[in-house]
Parts: C-alpha cells; structure tokens; sequence
C-alpha cells in the first residue's frame, strides 16, 4: 500500500494557491482535507448514495444531510487526482477572494527642495485598488526613509508595530464558505493519525500495538518495539500496552478529524456526536481501489501529455 499523498503529478507550488482571483495560503492543509475525506466512513456512504446506490436509513448518520451538502460541494474524492480536483473543485470552496494581505508600496516620495511632493492620488488608488483586493485590513502608513540602514528600518517598523494593540494586529479574515478551524494547525498530527489510519485498514487483523509500532505514532514507544517480532518479551509489555493506549487514542482522534470533514469542519478532533465508525476491512478494499484507479489515471494522463 502507498503511503504518500497522491500529489504525483509535478509538486504543489506557490502557483497552485492562486488562481482565478483566489488565493489560499496552507494549502498543504487542504491536501490532508482531501485526504481525511478519503477514509471518512460517512462520506463514502454520501459518494454512495449519489451514486444510486440503496444505503439503508439505519447506516446512515442522523446528519446525514450536512454530509451530503459538503459532498455536492466537494465531490468524489475517491475518483480524483488531488491537483486537478484543486483546480476544478477544491479552490471553488475554501479559497479566498482577492490578493493574500501583502506590504505594499503606496508611493515614493524624492528629495526636493523646492515643493511639498504630492502623493494624494497615489494613497487614494492604494485604497481603491489594492487595499480592497487584500480584504480592506487595518494598515499603517509609514514614511520610511529609505537612506537609512536596512537594520535601523526593521528596528523602528517594528517599534511603530509595537504601538499598536495586539487585538488590532490580527488580520480580518476573509469569509469563505469551508474555512479552517482554529489558529493553530499541526500538520505532522494530522499526517500521523492519517498514517495510523491506512496502516491499520491493512493490519486490521493484527494487535494494535504492532500497527502502532509499524506506524511509528508513538516517538517513545514506536521505536522500541518490532512490529514483526513473534512475541513480547516481559520487559517489553509496558511498553506494549502503552502504545497499545497511544495507538488507540490516535484512531479515535483520525476518526473524529474524518467524520468532522465530511461536515465541512477541518482540522478537528473534536467529538462528533454523528460519527460512524471505521470498518478497518471495507476501508482496506476502499483504499486499495483507490490507490490503483489513481495509478491509472496518472499513466493515461502521462501519455496523454507526454509527461
């Protein structure tokens, strides 16, 4: 089974957070939210039952029409190759209108001894053109002498910064329909809980403490046990169990991060009242389809464009 994201088509660069007058700016973020759809047990019974296929009311979540709301937007990630579906689909939903926030040059001013040099137009295009693009956030307009050592610069923009109060240092964000939840976003988590998530769809039938190990969640206790050794020594078995509680904990924290995508709600390990549970070996045969149609399509658009 692979276990890198399916990104193989070139690498995601700084042009594929901008296109058509939108703009994200993690958009490694939106990669593990495709990703977390993928395994997410109440968005594929969504992908199913646009598909015509009979789900039977008793499997589904009570919310099973917020799921389906967010799979009309976001589609079937089963039969999609990550940047394409960026491009037609993902950036649609969960970018940005406008520019990302930037400094910008609002005008120059030149040494001259004879007048006062006349910038009114020059601020008053900033604030019809650019600062409207970038979301008309808080500015502050500085005159920098820009004679001065670039070290006495930052010195003093800082000390102006400085004056400011800190709730007013926080960029207004931009509305948009699916945003990310919360401020702080541990990608390495959320891609280890991902990994314990595909490995255990294909250890589903082995002890709990062996994917973990395999998966390497824990950084104590992963290391030092064999996922492959035939027995566990005494020494060995508080470790087990340890890791046996950390590998458990990081399944329940990928599911709740799953089912809260499938809800337009990313990165969350929040519980999720309506959550469904995984099935290890449905997922197992899941991923493995998807691995191989995603194999294909990337050979026939290789040859295609004779990449």
């Amino acid at each position: 089974m692979s276990h890198r994201l399916p990104n193989r088509i070139g690498e995601l660069t700084a042009r594929d957070r901008r296109s058509g007058g939108l703009w994200v700016s993690q958009i490694s973020m939106y990669l593990l939210w495709f990703e977390y759809l993928a395994v997410s047990p109440s968005y594929e019974l969504a992908r199913r039952h646009r598909a015509g296929d009979d789900v039977p009311a008793s499997e589904r979540p009570a919310d099973f029409d917020t799921v389906l709301r967010v799979y009309d937007d976001l589609g079937d990630v089963q039969r999609a190759l990550f940047r394409l579906w960026w491009k037609d689909v993902g950036l649609k939903h969960f970018g940005y209108q406008g520019s990302p926030p930037a400094v910008t040059r609002v005008a120059y001013a030149p040494h001259t001894a004879r007048s006062v040099p006349d910038v009114t137009d020059d601020v008053a295009r900033y604030f019809e053109e650019p600062w409207i693009e970038q979301g008309r956030q808080r500015v502050m307009l500085l005159a920098v002498p820009v004679g001065l050592p670039q070290s006495k610069i930052n010195r003093q923009v800082k000390q102006q910064l400085a004056r400011v109060k800190a709730e007013r240092r926080k960029l207004v964000e931009p509305v948009v329909k699916y945003p990310l939840v919360g401020q702080r976003h541990h990608k390495d988590a959320l891609m280890r809980y991902l990994r314990m998530t595909w490995l255990r769809s294909a250890m589903y039938r082995k002890s709990l403490w062996r994917t973990g190990a395999q998966a390497r969640v824990s950084f104590t206790y992963s290391p030092v046990l064999d996922p492959n050794m035939p027995e566990v020594s005494v020494e060995d078995r508080y470790d087990r169990e340890m890791l046996t509680i950390i590998a458990s904990r990081a399944l329940l924290r990928a599911r709740m991060i799953a089912e809260n995508a499938a809800r337009g709600r990313f990165p969350t390990h929040e519980r999720c009242q309506t959550a469904l549970e995984f099935d290890f070996r449905e997922l197992r045969q899941r991923i493995h389809r998807r691995n191989k149609w995603q194999e294909r399509e990337i050979k026939r658009l290789q040859e295609l464009h004779g990449d």
